[in-house]
């Protein structure tokens, strides 16, 4: 419920008809930005003084504040410049630094105070100077404490000193003392206004140095800046413009305000400081407010403070010593803040770096994210091509004329990227006219684009050959600090040390493949009424020669006996050790051992020193059944022709070198057009995932290819399986019919 009753809201109206002329120009002026705020809204003492004031009939002022509220005798007094609201030395006939030292003392509670033999040049009366007297009497607010003076004037006869021919009035020195005396009192409390307001700003500037200290981030130290420091300055609005380096527009935002963005080249005086890097006054001749620039330690721009009053400011030294040291303390919190988000931005580019798995993946992090720390636009990565072609990577944003000029590279192309990808040189171009300088009369695609400053930054291998070079740039000139280039190095250094590491994993990789796959493959004619596909995924850190294995063992007729198998490790004594497992196994098979006592034949000739599970599925098409024994290993799946796949469960084993019994063997039916998958726990496992999410994925991921052949269907689980940290082998097999 509103709290302005029938009296408050018929106020200004009583105001304006009983007030005369200076009650009208009150009710009229919109006061929304003054120290006084909307007229609705000034408490009851405020009206209750300014009734008193305008209802005089002698000359009269209220000071509520510093903000002068004459009556009509007053202005008829001094002429229509003594205007509500107006400046002090328009208002006031007299020495307007003595009267703010009286007035300052009638609020601090010392009591009523005079102004004598002011003298007033009448503008109704020839210019004629007319002499009075001014008493200026304090005035309460709600609280009991002095909020505002009542100035009343009286004419009075002109004092002797005015006529020359006078005799001396003084002869015995006493007015002379009793005005050393007065002069002494003002300049006491002169001192100690002063004193006072020093000492609240400088309680305030503690407070503004605190908050900052404390504030974590741009976006807080920007709130901080524009919530605590306009307490500091006496400011009625303090906004505040970050400009990022290399960036075409700036981040406005004020207490209060919705931040907005601003383009760096307006015409606009948060712009221009900007641009200039240097204070601008601001106000119609007279000093109302002020841009201020904060300066990064190379005295580079870092952004603006934008400081406002709502009346004129005495433009003196402790004003200007006040603003520069609250520029410097946000000065120095944006470094701070930018140097902790540099850190961070590296930290975060290492972390996705080391996740890389292949040079695909390391490229799209290098394009994705080396650039953040920097703010630079459309980076591209140059790397050697087959014989001397030069191959460039780039974003999807990248301009299609742009990538256009950048295709049929070649390593003796003389352009920045390239001649630092041929010669290993760094080249910072600041604008396009150090380009020009340095590549004469070679056309300039990037510069044509908005592009005006722009680096070119080799990548070196274990050789310290240049292995690819990295290129981006900004659409505003950035001149690049000692810091800014050390950054560059720790780019250069990650993005070397990731290329180099994914480059060995995948020569790795490709020679644990092979050595592999002829530990694995299996030469056996494959019968005709089966579809086979076989695979091996080594894990892709390091040359782990893993203990997964897979093999097919030819039976009588058309029988067919699948192995998958996992021994524990990823070393070469794992590697030794499936290779004699995988051999002693296939033996008993062909041998003819009964299925149920493979496992325990294999424990009586091998022993216990080993640890591992395994799996062996006889599949006989004729009478379309599969026989399954399993020691700890993963369930095989079987998909049935048109229905949902399904986990064969078997009794519960014990995995291999702990067998000492017989096996119970599972039989399941297994018929024309039913898929059967045999696999090790790396095709299902995740760190951080349930084991029964991995069995779900691999049953979703089947029924999307059930009709697809068996080495689509194996390439296809694969896939969608991806991501394991351990080796992965793998049997598919159908039932022709």
């Amino acid at each position: 419920m509103s709290s302005t009753g029938p009296d408050d809201a018929r106020w200004p109206d009583v105001l304006d008809t009983a007030g005369g002329d200076a009650g009208r120009v009150i009710t009229e002026r919109d006061w929304t930005g003054t120290p006084l705020g909307p007229i609705a809204g000034w408490p009851q003492s405020l009206r209750t003084a300014l009734a008193l004031c305008l209802h005089l009939p002698g000359p009269a002022v209220l000071w509520w504040g510093d903000t002068p509220l004459p009556n009509d005798a007053y202005r008829r007094l001094l002429g229509p410049g003594a205007a509500p609201g107006g400046p002090v030395d328009e208002v006031w006939p007299g020495d307007a630094d003595a009267l703010a030292l009286l007035l300052a003392g009638v609020r601090a509670g010392e009591g009523a105070a005079e102004s004598r033999d002011v003298p007033v040049r009448h503008a109704h009366d020839g210019g004629a100077d007319r002499w009075f007297t001014f008493v200026h009497t304090p005035v309460t607010d709600e609280s009991g404490r002095p909020a505002g003076a009542l100035t009343v004037g009286t004419e009075c006869a002109a004092p002797r000193s005015a006529d020359p021919a006078e005799p001396d009035a003084d002869p015995t020195g006493l007015d002379a003392a009793r005005a050393e005396l007065a002069a002494a009192r003002a300049e006491l409390r002169l001192f100690r206004v002063r004193s006072e307001q020093a000492l609240r700003r400088a309680e305030a500037l503690a407070r503004l140095a605190g908050a900052l200290s404390s504030a974590r981030g741009r976006d807080a130290i920007v709130e901080v800046v524009t919530t605590v420091a306009p307490a500091v300055v006496d400011a009625t609005t303090l906004r505040v413009a970050i400009a990022l380096p290399g960036r075409t527009v700036l981040d406005v935002a004020g207490a209060g305000a919705s931040p907005e963005r601003l383009p760096v080249d307006a015409d606009v005086p948060l712009a221009r400081a900007v641009r200039d890097n240097a204070a601008l006054p601001l106000g119609d001749g007279r000093a109302t407010g002020v841009c201020l620039p904060l300066r990064d330690g190379d005295g580079g721009a870092l952004g603006v403070l934008e400081v406002r009053w709502a009346d004129p400011v005495a433009d003196d030294e402790a004003l200007h010593s006040l603003l520069d040291a609250v520029a410097a303390l946000c000065s120095q919190a944006l470094q701070r803040a930018e140097l902790t988000g540099s850190a961070q931005a590296m930290a975060g580019f290492a972390a996705r770096l080391s996740m890389t798995r292949s040079t695909a993946e390391a490229i799209e992090v290098i394009l994705d994210a080396a650039t953040t720390a920097f703010g630079a636009e459309l980076p591209g990565l140059a790397m050697r091509d087959e014989g001397r072609r030069v191959r460039l990577w780039y974003h999807d944003d990248v301009p299609g004329e742009l990538a256009a000029t950048f295709r049929d590279l070649t390593v003796d192309d003389p352009r920045p990227i390239v001649r630092a990808l041929h010669h290993g040189e760094r080249i910072v171009l600041r604008d396009r006219a150090d380009f020009a300088t340095r590549f004469p009369g070679l056309p300039d695609p990037v510069g044509r684009h908005g592009m005006v400053t722009t680096v070119a930054l080799p990548l070196f291998g274990a050789e310290r050959r240049p292995i690819a070079a990295l290129g981006f740039g900004w659409r505003r000139e950035r001149p690049l600090r000692d810091s800014d280039l050390a950054l560059l190095d720790t780019v250069a250094d990650l993005c070397e040390q990731t290329l180099e590491r994914v480059r060995l994993a995948a020569a790795e990789h490709n020679l644990v493949t092979r050595l592999a796959g002829r530990l694995r493959s299996s030469e056996l004619a494959v019968p005709k009424n089966l579809e086979i596909a076989t695979r091996y995924r080594p894990a892709m850190s390091g040359l782990h020669l893993g203990g997964d294995w897979y093999d097919l063992v030819r039976q009588d007729g058309d029988r067919l006996a699948v192995v998958v198998g996992d021994v524990v490790g990823h070393q070469v004594e794992a590697a030794a050790d499936m290779a004699q497992l995988r051999t002693v196994l296939n033996t008993l098979i062909r041998l003819g051992v009964p299925l149920e006592e493979v496992f325990l034949r294999l424990t009586e000739l091998l022993g216990v020193g080993f640890l591992g599970t395994c799996l062996v599925v006889v599949v006989d098409p004729a009478d379309r059944v599969a026989h399954v024994a399993r020691a700890g290993h993963p369930h095989p799946v079987v998909l049935p022709a048109g229905q949902p796949p399904r986990t064969v469960q078997t009794a519960n084993a014990m995995p291999l070198g702990m067998v000492d019994r017989p096996m119970t063997v599972t039989t399941v039916a297994f018929r024309p057009g039913d898929v059967l998958v045999a696999y090790t726990d790396g095709l299902v496992e995740r760190r951080g995932q349930p084991y029964d999410e991995g069995i779900a994925a691999l049953h979703r991921s089947l029924v999307a290819v059930r009709d697809e052949p068996v080495e689509a269907i194996a390439d296809a689980l694969l896939r969608d399986l991806a991501g394991s940290e351990d080796d992965q082998a793998l049997v598919v097999l159908r039932h022709l019919g």
